[in-house]
């Protein structure tokens, strides 16, 4: 074989290979960059959106980055990845601790949900299948938006779009912290730092030592707020995590499962605080399936966006 055939036949091949994973995810998308979304004390929050390319209306999904709280922002994240299966992924900045305490960050996130729907004909989005996916910290605040639906005081209206709902309907929490009230009395051996020091993430996001305000630090644990009427949760947690320990997803599991809420726990055996492990096949095709049973169906024409 010659060497202009040998790279024709390399060229062939990558392009058959790009060719059926395109069809197996879906398609392409456009990216709105720096979407302002609401603007509290004249500081803009902003979120990048992926739609995909084709009428509409699609399924949408916020992201929420980790970052412990006080770092991190709406670039990256596994849930990107989602916008070439057919869902448009609003990925967005939060406010961060210790400038901006608790509970400033799931206003932040009901905000996005709430603009998304009042901007859902200008980006053929389907209002009505809103989903949320967080990481470590970010998982705990999509925990929280998942289960405190109508609760007035975590709701932040003056950050715009009160009238529409600020409710989803599917939750993805990986490897979220639920209760920081237990998080020195659940940790593994190999977490060396106490979880209670007012110089933790926990304190700095309560604005308190946290032993110190329990009532105040419960106002941020999902468990506060389940109800029956709460969306489906699928939950993925490493069983060797030395910064959130695991039975932080065992107790908000529990907690939904009691209140007749669908919820499904994954616990990773070889799984640490994040990593490649969750890229795996096996961990993201439940991540998948479970999006596709609760955000896809079928398209209702002329859909009105979600009002209270």
């Amino acid at each position: 074989m010659t060497v202009f055939f040998a790279v024709m036949l390399r060229s062939l091949v990558a392009a058959l290979l790009l060719t059926v994973a395109t069809a197996a995810f879906g398609g392409t998308f456009t990216t709105y960059e720096a979407l302002e979304y609401a603007s509290p004390d004249a500081t803009p929050l902003l979120m990048d959106l992926r739609v995909p390319d084709g009428p509409g209306p699609h399924p949408v999904i916020v992201y929420l980055h980790s970052g412990a709280w006080i770092s991190g922002d709406r670039f990256g994240g596994p849930a990107k990845r989602q916008a070439t299966r057919g869902y448009a992924v609003a990925s967005i900045d939060y406010r961060l601790a210790p400038e901006h305490i608790w509970p400033a960050q799931v206003e932040d996130a009901k905000a996005a949900v709430r603009w998304l729907r009042a901007n859902a004909a200008r980006f053929h989005l389907d209002p009505d299948r809103i989903g949320v996916f967080g990481t470590s910290s970010g998982g705990h605040i999509a925990a929280v938006l998942g289960t405190s639906g109508g609760v007035a005081s975590l709701e932040g209206p003056e950050l715009g779009n009160p009238q529409f709902s600020s409710r989803v309907k599917a939750v993805v929490d990986l490897y979220g912290p639920t209760d920081l009230l237990r998080l020195e009395e659940d940790k593994l051996p190999c977490i060396p730092l106490d979880g209670n020091a007012p110089f933790m993430p926990p304190s700095l996001l309560m604005g308190c030592a946290i032993q110190s305000c329990q009532d105040w630090t419960r106002t941020a644990s999902p468990m506060s707020y389940v109800t029956k009427d709460d969306p489906p949760f699928l939950i993925e947690h490493g069983m060797l995590d030395c910064l959130v320990p695991y039975t932080q997803s065992v107790q908000l599991h529990a907690a939904l499962v009691a209140n007749g809420v669908q919820s499904k726990l994954i616990l990773i055996p070889t799984g640490d605080h994040g990593g490649s492990v969750f890229d795996q096949t096996k961990y993201q095709q439940p991540i998948d399936e479970f999006l596709d049973q609760y955000l896809k169906g079928p398209v209702v024409a002329k859909r009105r966006a979600v009002r209270r």
